[in-house]
């Protein structure tokens, strides 16, 4: 893994963002490695973000992690509605999840890449994105080491896209036609992080 995808999340959504360039990230996490000091502090100080745009990333950063809730499972949220993607994150974190939200690919692959304690467990993504969608998306992280076998469910209001799937060979743990229920979402999430990871929660519906 090269040193951009070994960053923290902000500069991971900073660097996607076209906000600022890998080189002014990497002289801010070694300023920050020798001086202790908050990576968008630093970055301030280099003039190479304005105060907007770092508060505008930390937000972006906030509803990517969720609440800092250790030991329940972490999953992320793909979906470019944010109506949709709230829906989905409330059905979740009242089945025991910690839930982000990403309302683009930049955000998904940020958090996807960024290596910290709240690597998700579990993607539940919508294809049909503003970039380049979903499909796309779910090859980008198939192709990654990181997250090869990451446990992926779909979801989405476009049930032929599934056809496209199989046929470029993209291994997904399940695929969602909208609407879906509560109950068979919990269950398909909960079935899948069981079956990954001995700390499984009870989704309630």
């Amino acid at each position: 893994m090269g040193e951009k995808e070994s960053c923290a999340l902000l500069g991971q959504l900073l660097v996607l963002g076209e906000i600022i360039t890998p080189e002014e990230l990497r002289d801010a996490v070694r300023r920050q490695q020798s001086s202790g000091e908050r990576l968008g502090e630093i970055l301030m100080s280099m003039g190479a973000v304005a105060p907007r745009q770092l508060e505008r990333a930390l937000r972006v950063q906030a509803r990517l992690r969720g609440k800092p809730e250790p030991g329940r499972p972490f999953i992320l949220v793909v979906d470019d509605d944010t109506e949709v993607g709230a829906v989905v994150a409330d059905v979740l974190s009242g089945g025991g999840y910690r839930v982000g939200v990403a309302q683009d690919e930049a955000e998904a692959m940020a958090s996807m890449t960024a290596q910290d304690p709240s690597t998700p467990a579990l993607l539940v993504l919508d294809l049909r994105l503003p970039e380049y969608g979903g499909v796309e998306l779910l090859a980008r992280l198939r192709e990654a080491d990181d997250t090869r076998d990451l446990p992926v469910v779909i979801l989405t209001g476009v049930p032929e896209l599934e056809a496209t799937i199989h046929e470029r060979g993209l291994t997904i743990s399940a695929f969602l036609s909208k609407p879906v229920s509560a109950r068979e979402l919990l269950e398909v999430v909960e079935r899948i992080i069981c079956g990954e990871s001995q700390v499984c929660t009870a989704a309630t519906p």
